[in-house]
């Protein structure tokens, strides 16, 4: 119904069709695509999410994102319940330690280690700083010339660990390390507090908006025991 002359001034393309979505807020969504640009699509499309995030390993957010495709395309939460509880416990039972790892990036390793010496217990530190820093300390501790030391651009994995251990809460392992320094052995990673920066908490931020939570063997035997 435009003048002949303005009626070519603005067109339309249409971006993305689909059929089911989460929407947790604005800028932040995950999308079964069903088509894109005008061709049929089976896809995700996920913006702003922590299974997104580069903390967070890929495989284990590709497996995330996998499980909630899963409700899109129409389980009910009920029957993907008992795979994310597997899931967990696959996790846990990892032989390789670095499976687990909570991916970081990291810079001014110099900066803050001399503060450490300097200040002592006392200094303020990044959390993931603190854990590569306790890595390095660890190196002059067991006389290990064997691992490379962490310095500032490179990538890590930071572990949370069990016991007393004085300013520090976690510590840090290189990336490309080939294997797990033998003494890393003397500490226990908090398995728990993993699962939950893992799996639980990024799956929570986005069911949360659907009204679910996320399952554990104990709610999935009570709801169990609830149907009849």
């Amino acid at each position: 119904l435009c003048t002949p002359g303005y009626d070519d001034i603005i067109k339309a393309g249409r971006e993305l069709v689909s059929d089911r979505g989460i929407f947790v807020t604005p800028k932040r969504y995950i999308l079964h695509v069903v088509d894109k640009e005008g061709k049929r699509k089976d896809e995700l499309k996920v913006m702003g999410l922590d299974t997104k995030k580069t903390n967070l390993r890929k495989g284990v957010g590709d497996k995330l994102n996998g499980l909630i495709e899963r409700y899109l395309k129409g389980e009910t939460w009920s029957t993907i319940a008992q795979t994310i509880v597997d899931y967990n416990i696959y996790l846990s039972n990892s032989e390789n330690i670095m499976d687990i790892g909570l991916p970081k990036g990291i810079k001014n390793v110099d900066k803050y280690t001399s503060e450490y010496l300097l200040h002592g217990e006392n200094t303020r530190l990044p959390g993931h700083v603190a854990a590569a820093i306790h890595y390095n300390k660890c190196l002059e501790k067991y006389n290990d010339t064997d691992s490379i030391p962490i310095t500032s651009g490179m990538k890590i994995k930071v572990f949370y660990l069990k016991g007393d251990h004085g300013k520090f809460k976690s510590i840090a392992i290189p990336t490309d390390n080939e294997k797990v320094p033998p003494w890393f052995a003397n500490y226990e990673v908090d398995i728990e507090a993993h699962i939950l920066r893992l799996v639980d908490n990024p799956l929570s931020n986005i069911v949360k908006a659907i009204g679910e939570e996320v399952p554990t063997q104990h709610s999935i035997k009570v709801q169990s025991a609830w149907v009849f």
